[in-house]
């Protein structure tokens, strides 16, 4: 039996990449050098944001952005819980206090009312977190932020080829943080990108990704920073991959689509709302399997793994419940229904951009078997 893993990363030939990376490997010029450069250049070009900061990782940018933004040491920041992991845990390590908001039911992005029900004055930022590749309500978030007067920015990981409003993701709020590691749409194999219209924000940002360096003495440091450096070999990766990203994203949707038409109507199955006015990245797609289904969502994740076939709980346990999380210093809506909900009936099932018809079959067919 062939196993399927729910993410197999859609690479460029490898001949293409090793004649986009030989110039730079001659040279020795293997970090922060012509690719990064032009990678930088080719995010601004499809997002249409005037500065792109690559990164080692998009947790290494959400790490530094909240620290760029000037956040104090103590200071609240609103978060949802359904998402993945590290978009609290660059907060914990900046000495941030997460505050967990509950999702929407129907988008399981961040619901922008209980957001609204958990500023104080002591809160700093707002954070939301785009889930499975949709863009949370952008408008409604930058409202809330400005009635208060602190920054919204975007953990953006899933999202880079995502739209709101007819509008590429990239350019909302403060900065966008994206990840480029092997389970997105777009990859550079590891890597991350933070995305600004602020030339002040940018600049401080590409100073802290080289250890806080000052950009005219680099002797001195004048910014707490981390090696938070690409590759040449990771950004010509990413390059290849980031031309492609309209057809990889329509290929996705395609397929995302052919999963809601067969799955999304099994008695007791849902699946995530798209509204009208965005389009996901097609990250993931989610089959949420409710009380009211023929087996468990846990159920179902033994039993495809019984056919060889891999998926993910996801998000799952939420954030507020995670072992670290508990230990370190934060707050939790008194409302998170539909994140507990969400968390128990949703599994990731197998989705990459070159999966074949036979292979969407192939899960299809397993999947109303345990529960048509």
């Amino acid at each position: 039996m062939e196993l399927m893993p729910i993410i197999r990363p859609t690479l460029p030939e490898f001949s293409e990449f090793e004649d986009l990376v030989r110039p730079s490997w001659d040279e020795g010029v293997v970090t922060t050098g012509r690719l990064v450069r032009a990678f930088e250049e080719e995010v601004c070009r499809q997002t249409g944001v005037a500065h792109a900061v690559a990164m080692s990782s998009c947790t290494a940018g959400l790490m530094l952005a909240a620290r760029a933004l000037g956040l104090p040491e103590g200071a609240e920041v609103i978060v949802p819980s359904f998402t993945f992991a590290a978009t609290a845990q660059a907060l914990l390590w900046n000495g941030l206090v997460p505050v967990f908001c509950d999702c929407r039911p129907d988008t399981l992005t961040v619901d922008p009312a209980d957001v609204e029900r958990n500023l104080t004055e002591r809160t700093g930022a707002i954070c939301a977190a785009y889930v499975y590749g949709l863009p949370p309500d952008v408008d409604a978030l930058a409202a809330l932020g400005a009635r208060r007067g602190v920054p919204v920015y975007f953990d953006s990981a899933q999202g880079l080829g995502a739209e709101f409003q007819g509008r590429r993701a990239g350019g909302f709020g403060a900065c966008e943080i994206f990840s480029l590691s092997p389970t997105k749409v777009v990859t550079s194999i590891e890597g991350g990108v933070v995305c600004t219209d602020d030339a002040a924000l940018a600049a401080q940002l590409r100073s802290m990704r080289d250890y806080g360096k000052d950009p005219r003495k680099g002797e001195d440091m004048v910014h707490l920073g981390l090696s938070a450096r690409m590759s040449e070999l990771h950004a010509a990766v990413g390059l290849l991959s980031l031309r492609r990203v309209d057809d990889l994203v329509k290929a996705r949707r395609h397929l995302i689509e052919v999963y809601r038409t067969r799955l999304g109507a099994l008695p007791g199955c849902r699946v995530q709302a798209i509204p009208a006015d965005r389009a996901s990245s097609g990250n993931y797609f989610v089959l949420r399997v409710t009380g009211r289904a023929r087996a468990t969502r846990d159920a179902v994740y033994a039993g495809l793994a019984e056919r060889g076939i891999q998926t993910k709980r996801y998000f799952y346990p939420p954030v507020h419940e995670q072992t670290i999380v508990r230990r370190m210093p934060h707050r939790v809506s008194a409302r998170m229904e539909a994140t507990t909900t969400a968390s128990r009936e949703a599994l990731a099932l197998p989705l990459y951009s070159h999966m074949t018809p036979e292979q969407v079959d192939r899960v299809c067919r397993e999947v109303e078997r345990l529960l048509a």
